[in-house]
C-alpha cells in the first residue's frame, strides 16, 4: 500500500506539474509577456516613425480597424501615392455573407492613409473604387508634391494608440461636448450616425436586440465555425500569422486571461457560449453610449467603404478623447445572414425600432465608454508583408503626363 506522505508527494508532484504545463500555456498564449512579441512590430514601427514617404501611408493603413482581425488588404505603393486592394481571403465566411465588414475594414485603413499624409507633408485626395475593371481595386490615395507646409491633422497621433477595448467599461456620463464631437464624425452626406445613451429606452432595447443578435450567432454553427477560424490559440500563431484574435485581446483581466490561457483550446461552441456571457455581462452593461452609423444600402460597396472611414474617425476621435470603443455588430450580421439564408427579416425589422427614419440602415454598431485600463495592442502584419506588385506603371505615366501638360499650359500663359 502507499502511504500517505507518498500519496501527498505524488499528489503536489501532479499539481505542480500541471501549474507549470499551465504556465508554459499562459506563455505560449502571449498573456505572460516574456518572449519578444514580432506581432506587435507593426505598432511599434509607426509610433517610432520607422517609414517615411508613401511608406508612412501603409503603416498606418495596417493599424487600422479590422473585422475579427483579417486584415483584408494589399498596397502597392508609387510614387505619387499607394493603391489599396481588397484580399477576399482574407473573409469572415457566414458572419459576414456579403464582404460588408471587410469593406467596412477596407475603408478604416483609406481613412488612416488620408490622415497619415499630412504627417509627411504632402496633401492627398482619396478616388474610391477608381477602377471599374477591377473592383478589388478599392481605392487610390493620390499624392500632391514633396515639402508642402502643413500640420498633421489632430487624428494622426491617436492612429498608434487606437485599440479596440473588448473589457469592462467604468461606466458614467461621456462629456456632452465629447458626444457632439463623436456624432459629427460621419465625414459623408451618405452617412448619419446616431448616439444614444446606453440607459435609454433606446439603449435598452439595443441592448435587448444585441443580445437576441448573439445568441442566434452562437447558435449558427457556421458562423461560429467562420469566427473560430480566426482564434489564435498560441502566441506562436499570433507572431507568425500576425492577425485574428486572441485571448489577450478578449478584454477579460489579465489575471483571467492567464487562467483561461492554461486550459484546453475553446471550441466554436464553448466561444460562442462565452461571447455571448461577456455581451450580457460585461459590454453591454458597463457601456455609456451605443451607436449605430447608418446608411441607405448596407450592401452597396461604396457606403460600406464610407462607413468604416467614419468608424475609424470615430474610434480615433474616442481615443484622443480618452474613451473606450469596441464594435459590437452582431445585430448587422444578423441581418445579413438572415438576407443570405432567404430567411423573414426579422432582426431587419426589430432593428428599425433604433432608427428616427428608416431609410437609412444600420452597418456598424458599436458601444463607447470610459475605460478601466488600456487596452492591448493587437498582432498586425507589417509593412513588408503587405505591399504587393508596384503601383501600374500607367499611373506613373498618367500622372507626368498630367504634371508635363499644366506646366506647358502655365508656360504658354506667361508667354502671352
Amino acid at each position: 500500500m502507499i502511504d500517505r506522505r507518498t500519496a501527498l508527494r505524488w499528489g503536489g508532484g501532479a499539481a505542480i506539474g500541471a501549474a507549470g504545463l499551465g504556465v508554459a500555456r499562459a506563455i505560449d498564449q502571449g498573456v505572460i509577456p516574456i518572449l519578444p512579441r514580432p506581432g506587435l512590430d507593426a505598432w511599434r514601427d509607426w509610433n517610432s516613425g520607422r517609414h517615411g514617404g508613401p511608406l508612412a501611408l501603409v503603416a498606418a493603413g495596417v493599424l487600422a480597424s479590422s473585422p475579427h482581425n483579417t486584415q483584408p488588404w494589399q498596397f502597392a505603393v508609387g510614387r505619387l501615392g499607394v493603391d489599396i486592394f481588397e484580399v477576399p481571403e482574407r473573409a469572415l465566411g457566414a458572419m459576414d455573407p456579403f464582404g460588408r465588414e471587410r469593406l467596412a475594414g477596407l475603408g478604416a485603413a483609406v481613412h488612416n492613409m488620408a490622415l497619415a499624409s499630412t504627417g509627411i507633408g504632402r496633401s492627398a485626395y482619396v478616388r474610391l473604387l477608381p477602377d471599374a475593371g477591377n473592383p478589388l481595386h478599392i481605392a487610390r490615395v493620390v499624392l500632391g508634391p514633396e515639402g508642402q507646409p502643413m500640420a498633421p491633422h489632430p487624428l494622426v497621433a491617436a492612429i498608434g494608440h487606437r485599440h479596440v477595448d473588448r473589457g469592462a467599461y467604468r461606466g458614467g456620463a461621456v462629456a456632452p461636448e465629447k458626444v457632439a464631437a463623436l456624432a459629427a464624425t460621419a465625414g459623408s452626406p451618405l452617412v448619419r450616425i446616431a448616439l444614444f445613451d446606453a440607459g435609454s429606452a433606446r439603449g435598452r432595447r439595443f441592448a435587448d436586440l444585441t443580445i437576441d443578435a448573439t445568441a442566434a450567432i452562437a447558435a449558427d454553427d457556421d458562423i461560429m465555425a467562420a469566427s473560430h477560424s480566426w482564434f489564435r490559440h498560441a502566441r506562436r500563431d499570433q507572431d507568425r500569422l500576425k492577425d485574428g484574435l486572441g485571448i489577450f485581446t478578449s478584454g477579460v483581466s489579465p489575471v483571467i486571461a492567464a487562467a483561461g490561457a492554461m486550459l484546453p483550446e475553446q471550441t466554436p461552441a464553448s466561444e460562442g457560449r462565452y461571447w455571448l456571457a461577456s455581451t450580457r455581462e460585461t459590454a453591454l452593461p458597463t457601456a455609456s453610449l451605443f451607436g449605430l452609423i447608418l446608411v441607405a444600402d448596407p450592401w452597396d460597396r461604396r457606403s460600406a467603404l464610407l462607413a468604416g472611414m467614419a468608424w475609424q474617425r470615430l474610434h480615433l476621435t474616442a481615443t484622443r478623447a480618452g474613451l473606450a470603443a469596441q464594435p459590437l455588430n452582431q445585430l448587422p450580421e444578423m441581418i445579413d445572414r438572415e438576407r443570405q439564408l432567404g430567411r423573414p427579416p426579422g432582426f431587419a425589422r426589430a432593428a428599425d425600432a433604433l432608427l428616427d427614419d428608416a431609410a437609412w440602415r444600420p452597418t456598424f454598431a458599436l458601444r463607447i465608454g470610459n475605460p478601466v485600463a488600456p487596452a492591448p495592442a493587437s498582432p498586425r502584419r507589417p509593412v513588408s508583408a503587405v505591399i504587393g506588385a508596384p503601383a501600374r506603371l500607367d499611373w506613373d505615366v498618367e500622372q507626368a503626363r498630367a504634371e508635363t501638360a499644366a506646366q506647358d499650359a502655365a508656360l504658354a500663359r506667361r508667354l502671352k
